[in-house]
């Protein structure tokens, strides 16, 4: 039984993998609003998820460059 890694429970039943890490459905929400991600996309950031609006405050490009986001093609 795989353990959540927001809340530390084990995950019985329907779970979120988000690279190496598993999270209840409830438990997959951003570290700053809690925001749930399920479907809105979501950015690692030493080691915590956030929301596109959360991850952007938190990541600062150089001076003089803009901040793009990328999606990957499925």
């Amino acid at each position: 039984m795989p353990l959540c890694d927001k809340c530390g429970s084990g995950i019985v039943g329907a779970v979120v993998k988000a690279r190496d890490k598993y999270r209840h459905p409830e438990c997959f929400v951003c570290a700053d609003c809690n925001l749930n991600l399920k479907q809105k996309g979501y950015f690692f950031i030493e080691g915590e998820l956030y929301c596109e609006t959360h991850a952007r405050a938190r990541t600062k490009p150089p001076e003089g460059y803009d901040t793009v986001t990328l999606y990957p093609k499925a």
